[in-house]
């Protein structure tokens, strides 16, 4: 539930800056780890690409 509202509060600071995010719930765990380069022991729970809008 923290992590939502991290992701809402995100959310509304991006639109406020004029850029753009998604939440992504659905993810390969070990891949997300490999490509970030962190611990087994760490888990994502939720990823936030941001950006520019279109």
């Amino acid at each position: 539930m923290e992590v939502g509202h991290a992701g809402q509060n995100t959310h509304l600071q991006a639109v406020a800056l004029g850029l753009a995010n998604v939440e992504v719930g659905a993810f390969r765990d070990e891949e997300v780890r490999i490509v970030l380069g962190v611990a087994g022991e760490v888990k994502t729970l939720y990823i936030l690409p941001l950006g520019k809008p279109r």
